[in-house]
């Protein structure tokens, strides 16, 4: 528990906990535009270009599916059931835009149904390719050259070289302080606990990127002035399905453990890389979100790249233990889960592999379960 309250860290992550915020209020009485997006292959650099404020699409603070069942087979996962709930609800109501993709095909009924309604601030649906490859390069060109259109058509704007190379170096200042904060992570003593520095990443995509470039600037000052750093009993990874959730990471952290580190798409991943500034501005985002960024399950082939990443944040951030989550219906992560148990396994490096739903219902079994492999990792270390 931090012993002194940094304002700028409150803000952020005030921020990441709720759908809608001050920030993104004063950015719409100003006259820019909210559009709504999902992650890890939608160019925000395009949006932010024209003048608009991506945001991420999710069901944060909802309470139930009731609005969202009808729309769904029952084995449609929690995020998307919650993040169209709230759609449904008027949550998103604010936003003059929407861009989605084929993230999975659950997430894609999200486009299905919405862009159905009778009022829809869905513009564009780009088609990723699942599979690497110079045809499939050029097709996802020609999707991210569609959506860039789009974008122009939908706030009047010419989207130049210009103004697409001052949304790269802006998103590229964004991704070199997140680096910042996750160096702080890598010593024996860090400088945010798991859930502070994941709702960080979060609130990194739910506010126009010069407001959190603004606080993350003033949050990594007071981190190197402040004498208050945390030591780890157990240092552990996160990795998995999307969670949003305050309650699920402070259960992650409740006995003993602590995350220093994730490999999540609004995460470690999302600022690893920056979009090369020396290039085509446009040739540099379709290079940058089709392959030089961190390999994603969806992605065919690139098993091997992922558990070479996963292994590289173990030791890099000298990690204890890694924690993998699926959300229930999630067919994707089960078999992540699976293809890195014995990855994990051959490099003696300790897992638990959990299932969950997108809002925390089972604290009390979750605890017991991660009270035993925090346990595990200091019996088998004699600590």
């Amino acid at each position: 528990m931090r012993q002194k309250a940094i304002p700028a860290l409150e803000t952020l992550m005030s921020a990441a906990r709720t759908i809608g915020n001050p920030y993104l209020e004063r950015a719409k009485k100003a006259g820019r535009k909210i559009v709504g997006v999902l992650y890890d292959e939608v160019p925000e650099e395009i949006i932010s270009a024209a003048g608009a404020v991506p945001v991420l699409l999710r069901g944060t603070g909802s309470d139930g599916t009731e609005l969202a069942d009808p729309y769904f087979r029952e084995l449609t996962c929690g995020y998307t059931r919650h993040t169209f709930n709230e759609i449904l609800n008027g949550k998103w109501d604010f936003l003059d835009g929407a861009v989605i993709y084929n993230s999975c095909d659950h997430m894609r009924r999200i486009y299905d149904n919405w862009v159905r309604r009778p009022v829809s601030p869905v513009y564009s649906f780009i088609y990723a390719p699942k599979k690497g490859g110079e045809l499939a390069r050029r097709f996802y060109a020609e999707q991210i050259r569609d959506f860039l259109h789009r974008t122009e058509e939908r706030f009047c704007v010419t989207l130049n070289e210009e103004r697409l190379g001052a949304a790269i170096r802006l998103h590229n200042e964004k991704r070199r302080l997140q680096r910042e904060l996750y160096a702080m992570q890598k010593g024996r003593r860090i400088a945010l606990t798991g859930t502070e520095l994941l709702l960080v990443m979060m609130a990194g995509k739910s506010l126009p990127v010069e407001d959190y470039n603004a606080l993350l600037r003033k949050l990594i000052a007071s981190l190197k002035s402040c004498a208050e750093t945390f030591e780890p009993g157990v240092r552990l990874l996160y990795m998995g399905a999307h969670a949003d959730e305050p309650l699920f990471f402070e259960t992650l952290e409740s006995e003993g453990g602590q995350i220093v580190v994730d490999s999540t798409g609004f995460g470690e991943q999302s600022c690893e890389l920056d979009v090369r500034e020396d290039a085509d501005p446009f040739e540099a985002l379709v290079s940058y979100y089709f392959e030089e960024t961190p390999a994603v399950p969806r992605k065919f082939g690139t098993a091997p790249a992922r558990a070479g990443h996963l292994l590289r944040l173990v030791k890099d951030y000298a990690v204890d233990g890694v924690i993998v989550t699926r959300l229930t219906m999630c067919d994707l992560w089960a078999f992540e889960q699976y293809m890195l148990r014995p990855v994990l396994e051959k490099q003696g490096i300790p897992s638990l592999e959990l299932e969950t739903d997108y809002i925390l219902q089972n604290r009390g079994q979750l605890a017991t379960r991660i009270q035993a492999f925090v346990e595990s990792i200091r019996s088998s270390r004699g600590s």
